[in-house]
């Protein structure tokens, strides 16, 4: 990929334009002239910037266009960034061909980071904040360079890199694919470690997600890489937690989740979201399924049958909305839970992951389960949590969150059901299987 071409370089207007959604034929979207008979104002913004993504391409540095084909080394793309620091057009360039360099190479990674690479990308994105291609171009390398490299990312950190990648996402909000970028930047750096999380949460990291789920609601793109954000935001934090919820992060989710239904990966990230929000957090809980969370879950499990990731984040979910929160196992059990999360476990026998989720779901729902005029699906929960018992018995996790369920089930029964059935399947079980089993009721007398 030779650093000469001109299309080369715009790489990020071409995609700038692209996300903007700009016809050729006048500047208006996709939406069609009514819009742009309605929106006058946003047309000529959007015809205004289409004309400065063309004007921004410049000729490649002549001292580097010796060899067309070949890229430019990490050192030289900095030594000429370094020589025209005042030039916008010469650092865009600069930010362009790191993006290229760094592209799914660790090697290249870390030869720019020891050169300091970070640090100058974030400098040239600080000292030009309105020039709209050079903070694209920037934003684009600070993803390429720290995405699955730890040591690039804490030096983004210290670099004030986190401040520059949200005041780009605010400034140019409503460009599509600087909205991508940012959340997958923010995302690299909260995922590192809880000092990374906590500054992103400082410099309005969850701000600058919620404002580009919002005003690109209904690019799936976005959605995804802003659940993303977001998930990691909310693990093992409860200030963020809060902040999440405060700023209206849950209605943005479960807005997510309803309007594309038919993407998985969108309905598994959005589950992510609410797991981390609503585990042992009742205020939480609350708020989820009173705005339907349990609903959107349940018809993701319904939407994706065959999608293990799906069933496994549902069920999750599913178990975080009513843990320790009897109200609550109540409405999630109502709107047939406990049904959704069997048919999971059978449909995909062989996954661990969703054996474990669910069994823990059936340990929280066992009460309402027993107390049920639905004899068939407890008789059904009572089987399930024994088959997990006999195919795992080596998965320890799986182990715990089956015997939990048994054990409670036990609890709850007043008919002798579980031992009947667990005697009745001691054939099928086989000896060691049924002896534990039995060992885990005799536990519950």
């Amino acid at each position: 990929m030779g650093v000469a071409s001109v299309d080369q370089k715009t790489s990020f207007a071409a995609l700038l334009t692209h996300s903007r959604e700009i016809t050729r034929s006048g500047g208006t979207t996709r939406r069609g002239t009514r819009g742009a008979r309605r929106h006058p104002q946003r047309t000529r913004r959007q015809e205004a910037r289409t004309q400065l993504t063309s004007a921004t391409a410049s000729a490649a540095p002549a001292e580097l266009d010796a060899d067309a084909k070949k890229l430019p080394q990490a050192c030289e793309i900095l030594d000429h960034m370094a020589k025209h620091e005042t030039s916008p057009k010469s650092l865009q360039w600069g930010c362009q061909a790191l993006s290229d360099v760094a592209s799914g190479q660790s090697e290249s990674q870390h030869e720019i980071g020891s050169l300091g690479g970070v640090e100058t990308v974030v400098k040239a994105m600080l000292g030009f904040p309105e020039e709209m291609n050079l903070q694209g171009a920037g934003i684009g390398a600070l993803e390429r360079t720290t995405s699955g490299h730890t040591d690039n990312t804490l030096r983004l950190v210290a670099a004030d890199g986190i401040r520059c990648t949200v005041r780009a996402m605010t400034t140019f909000s409503e460009i599509r694919r600087m909205q991508e970028l940012g959340c997958k930047v923010l995302r690299n750096a909260t995922a590192c470690n809880a000092e990374c999380q906590t500054k992103v949460a400082k410099d309005d990291g969850v701000k600058a997600v919620l404002n580009a789920m919002r005003v690109h609601y209904s690019a799936a793109s976005v959605q995804e890489l802003g659940c993303r954000a977001l998930k990691e935001l909310a693990a093992y934090s409860s200030s963020n937690q809060e902040d999440i919820a405060f700023q209206g992060g849950i209605q943005a989710v479960l807005r997510a989740m309803e309007n594309h239904p038919s993407l998985p990966d969108v309905q598994e990230v959005a589950c992510g979201v609410l797991r981390n929000l609503a585990a042992c957090n009742a205020e939480y809980q609350v708020c989820i399924v009173e705005r339907g969370g349990v609903q959107l879950v349940l018809e993701a499990m319904k939407a994706h049958a065959g999608v293990v990731k799906v069933q496994w984040a549902s069920c999750w979910t599913l178990f975080c909305l009513c843990v320790h929160n009897e109200e609550m196992q109540t409405d999630v059990a109502a709107h047939g839970a406990v049904r959704a999360v069997l048919k999971a476990m059978e449909q995909h026998q062989a996954n661990a992951g969703v054996q474990e989720a669910g069994s823990w779901v059936l340990k929280e729902l066992a009460g309402c389960t027993a107390k049920s005029s639905d004899t068939a699906t407890f008789s059904a929960s009572i089987q399930a949590v024994l088959k997990v018992l006999d195919k795992f018995p080596t998965a320890k996790a799986v182990q715990t969150a089956a015997k939990g369920a048994l054990r409670q089930l036990a609890i709850h029964d007043n008919n002798g059901w579980v031992r009947r059935i667990c005697v009745g399947r001691s054939g099928r079980l086989g000896r060691s299987t049924t002896m534990h089993a039995l060992a885990t009721i005799n536990e519950c007398e």
